[in-house]
């Protein structure tokens, strides 16, 4: 049988709260379908719910007004699980996305599902890019952050791309000049990595400097794509 909880001054709920901002070793993950997905991922280590829910995870039953104290939402479902956030490694696959300076938490969230949709399981992300764990972005992946090897950079982006190549990866950053469609691009038995910069500016220069080679998506009436639909476009070509 679960345990009461009926204030939103108890202590563990508060302590709860205090990881709504994804900062720190916890983070909060609402809705069924999300905490279903923590609870198999082995990360989830608390659930706070307004009727009982079955798993071999620590549950609390609560009430509406401690619930809303651990949501963002307009709309609850009427479950939030706090998870232990996972420690993960260097890059493991062949084929990696790199975000430099997402600022949009939507887009960051996007293309993880993205990125788990098309098989790209290493999704590196510099300095400067959204939050992997703030509201926003879980509610935009979808999930894919239990399933992704998501390496959250502290150093340079530029530095991150050389050690990419130090590793024998082949460098794709999108850019408007000087590049080439995927059409003219063979990646054919290399490990390679996209390469996505701010939605203001962009990929930065210097990492287009080391890059091997500038992409763009042809496109007509138009310039420019927001970078969750470029994105998405640029893996499903070269998946």
């Amino acid at each position: 049988m679960s345990e009461i909880i009926t204030s939103k001054d108890n202590k563990r709920i508060k302590e709860a709260a205090s990881y709504l901002d994804g900062k720190g070793e916890y983070f909060l993950v609402e809705g069924f379908h999300l905490v279903e997905m923590a609870v198999e991922s082995g990360l989830a280590t608390t659930i706070f719910t307004l009727k009982e829910y079955k798993s071999n995870v620590q549950t609390y039953i609560v009430n509406d007004v401690v619930l809303k104290k651990l949501v963002t939402t307009k709309n609850p479902e009427g479950i939030v699980a706090l998870c232990k956030k996972p420690t993960n490694g260097d890059v493991r696959g062949s084929k990696v996305l790199y975000l430099e300076e997402v600022g949009d938490p939507g887009n960051v969230g996007t293309l993880l599902r993205t990125a788990l949709a098309f098989g790209y399981m290493d999704v590196y992300l510099s300095k400067g890019c959204a939050g992997v764990y703030t509201p926003k972005t879980l509610m935009a992946s979808q999930g894919a952050i239990f399933k992704l090897n998501i390496i959250e950079s502290k150093d340079i982006p530029v530095n991150d791309i050389k050690n990419l190549k130090n590793k024998g990866f082949y460098i794709m950053a999108t850019d408007l000049k000087s590049s080439l469609p995927p059409s003219e691009i063979d990646v054919a038995g290399k490990k390679f990595a996209i390469v996505l910069g701010n939605e203001a500016r962009g990929v930065a220069k210097d990492i287009i400097s080391v890059s091997d080679q500038a992409v763009r998506l042809e496109m007509s009436g138009i310039d420019s794509l927001n970078v969750g639909i470029a994105g998405g476009i640029l893996m499903y070509l070269f998946k």
